[in-house]
C-alpha cells in the first residue's frame, strides 16, 4: 500500500505548481495587457506540456469581459497522443456540438466550482470528447484579480498515465481493488463491475476500506 500511494502522489505531485505557473502568467497579463494574453499563455503552457509527458493539456478559460474584449474564452493547447507534439486547441466557448459541453462553460464542473468556492477542484475521471477523447482528469484553480473571478486554469490528465504506473500495485492491495475520485468515482477498477466513471453508492462503498492519497482527492479501495 505504502509503494502505491507514493506512485500516486508522485503522479500528482507537479499539478499544483503547474497550475499556479499558469495562472500566473494569466492573471499578470490579464492585468497589464489583455491583447498580450494568448501569446503569453501559449508559450507558458507550450513548456509545461513538453517538460512531463503526463499533462495532456493545459490553459485557461475565462468568460470575463475583459478577456472576451481582446482574446478567445478558451486558451487551451493539448498534446497530440500520436508523436508528442504540442499543438493549439482552437476551440471557443461557443460549443453546441460536444456533448455536455452543449451547457456552456459557466456550468461546466471544472469552470462552475472554482467560481463558486473559490478553491482549487479536480473534475473526473470523464471523457474528455473536447481535448483528449479519452477518459481523464481536468484540475483547476480560479483565476482571481482584486478578488473578483476571471475564469479558471486547469490541467488535464489522462486516467491511463496513472494507470500505466499503478495497475500492478494496485493488483498487489486486492484483486478487487479500486481508485476513487472524490470518495466515490470509479478512476481504476480492478473489479469489472465497476466501469471508470461510474459512481459507487454508500452502501456499496461500506463494502471498502478507504485509504485516502495525501494530498489528493483520491482514495484506494480494498475490499473487506
Amino acid at each position: 500500500m505504502a509503494r502505491l500511494i507514493d506512485v500516486i502522489t508522485s503522479w500528482h505531485a507537479h499539478v499544483p505548481e503547474t497550475i499556479e505557473r499558469i495562472s500566473s502568467v494569466a492573471v499578470t497579463a490579464i492585468s497589464a495587457d489583455p491583447r498580450s494574453l494568448e501569446a503569453q499563455m501559449e508559450e507558458v503552457v507550450f513548456e509545461v506540456l513538453n517538460s512531463t509527458h503526463k499533462f495532456a493539456g493545459a490553459g485557461i478559460v475565462s468568460v470575463h469581459p475583459t478577456v472576451l474584449a481582446r482574446s478567445r474564452s478558451l486558451l487551451w493547447w493539448v498534446t497530440q497522443r500520436e508523436n508528442s507534439r504540442v499543438e493549439p486547441l482552437p476551440l471557443d466557448a461557443d460549443l453546441t456540438e460536444l456533448g455536455t459541453y452543449q451547457a456552456g462553460l459557466e456550468d461546466i464542473e471544472w469552470y462552475r466550482v472554482p467560481a463558486a468556492t473559490g478553491r482549487p477542484h479536480m473534475t473526473g475521471p470523464f471523457v474528455d470528447y473536447m481535448c483528449t477523447d479519452q477518459f481523464a482528469f481536468t484540475f483547476t484553480v480560479p483565476l482571481k484579480i482584486s478578488g473578483e473571478f476571471y475564469g479558471v486554469a486547469g490541467i488535464d490528465m489522462t486516467v491511463r498515465s496513472l494507470e500505466e504506473e499503478i495497475e500492478s500495485l494496485l493488483e498487489d492491495v486486492s484483486p478487487d481493488a479500486i481508485l476513487l475520485s472524490n470518495t466515490d468515482l470509479v478512476a481504476i477498477s480492478l473489479d469489472p463491475q465497476f466501469a471508470t466513471g461510474s459512481r459507487l453508492k454508500s452502501e456499496q462503498l461500506e463494502a471498502y476500506d478507504l485509504t485516502l492519497v495525501p494530498g489528493t482527492l483520491l482514495s484506494i479501495a480494498a475490499p473487506r
